[in-house]
């Protein structure tokens, strides 16, 4: 499969990106499947995956949360099965979201395919987050519009929201396998599938405020670094105790924002936020040594990202990975830049870095992180 995305990224950001949405005929020229509708299927079997099936029967809509047992009562009409972070189960998969990495690591969420049966949809609905959706088998007929202010939105069943008005589409096509559809949040979209067909939407997240500031604040309350703590401004009165002041308010404010501000300690906790993958990352089953690493060295042991695994250099210097830091010196740094930018599996023999013992030390520390794995190269 080709991993050469067919259009000019410079304008692409400079027009579209979270701007207004954009269809790419053949955006990704000799698209195929990474993997078959049935093993799609066969994971939404699996506990611990987040599937879910969303019909529309007689005039209906129905929403049905996996792992599933099979799917003959759906039948062969009008529903479609979603499946999220495949790429974190299927290598394939996670191999579609390296053409993006034009746009930041941090923000890339998942690999979400759906399968769907003739006239399946999830109707007429807009998301929160940039989307591009690639076509894969069959055909799809998508509508988009640009993004709405003041929608009204219903739920037609207690798990599934939907647009309560018809939008006009400024995009109005037919997709098949290579297409690709860029939808910026906000922007209401339709898609139906007019035969059994795959797509695969490769979603960026974007938490909002209060998302962003309890996920910091959970970082700073794990510090071992003694916070500030507030102290009332000098006075010779506060005035009524059941009164808050301009000035108290402020006081307070401003605390807030000088203590964050203080030691880069904001920093280093929106760094931790930034890296965390979306789900908790597979442990190793025991901890690896630098004595043992270089044992693998020798031999066809391939160093592996996990997938779904964020890795981040920050303006400190410092790899942010899993929600950790690892630090490294000046001498380490390019390692660290190398090991980041890592996406295809390496051998450990080409490793050359290893021989140096912090080298080695900081690719333990994240293969115990689970953010990269061992696996023996394949004949």
């Amino acid at each position: 499969m080709s991993s050469s995305l067919q259009f000019d990224r410079a304008r692409f950001l400079d027009e579209y990106w979270q701007q207004k949405p954009l269809l790419i005929k053949q955006g990704w020229p000799g698209f195929t499947d990474p993997l078959a509708p049935e093993l799609l299927a066969g994971l939404a079997l699996e506990e611990g995956v987040d599937s879910r099936v969303i019909e529309h029967q007689q005039q209906q809509w129905l929403v049905t949360h996996g792992p599933f047992e099979d799917y003959e009562a759906f039948g062969e009409e009008d529903w479609t099965l979603l499946v999220q972070s495949v790429n974190e189960w299927f290598p394939e998969v996670q191999q579609l979201l390296e053409p993006f990495r034009f746009l930041p690591d941090w923000r890339t969420d998942d690999v979400m395919i759906s399968f769907a049966v003739p006239g399946g949809s999830v109707g007429p609905h807009l998301d929160q987050y940039d989307v591009f959706i690639i076509q894969g088998a069959g055909r799809r007929h998508w509508q988009v519009g640009h993004r709405l202010a003041n929608a009204t939105e219903h739920r037609p069943h207690p798990d599934l929201k939907q647009l309560k008005e018809d939008f006009k589409p400024c995009i109005d096509e037919v997709l098949e396998a290579g297409d690709i559809l860029y939808i910026p949040a906000g922007c209401p979209h339709h898609g139906v599938a007019l035969e059994p067909s795959l797509n695969y939407s490769v979603g960026f997240r974007a938490p909002n405020t209060a998302e962003l500031a309890a996920q910091a604040a959970d970082m700073l309350l794990a510090t071992e670094r003694e916070l500030p703590r507030y102290q009332d401004p000098h006075a010779q009165s506060y005035g009524s105790a059941w009164q808050v002041s301009p000035q108290q308010l402020n006081h307070l404010k401003q605390f807030l924002l000088d203590s964050l501000a203080r030691d880069n300690q904001l920093d280093a906790a929106l760094l931790q936020v930034m890296s965390q993958s979306k789900r908790p990352l597979p442990q190793p089953e025991h901890e690896i040594d630098v004595t043992e690493l270089l044992a693998y060295s020798g031999t066809d042991m391939l160093l592996c990202r996990t997938p779904g695994a964020r890795m981040l250099i920050g303006p400190d210097h410092i790899l942010y990975a899993n929600g950790e830091r690892f630090a490294v010196d000046a001498e380490m740094l390019g390692f660290a830049q190398q090991l980041a930018a890592l996406w295809q599996d390496q051998p450990l023999c080409e490793l050359s870095q290893l021989s140096r013992p912090a080298a080695a030390q900081l690719v333990c520390d994240l293969l115990n992180n689970g953010v990269f794995h061992l696996i023996q190269e394949a004949d």
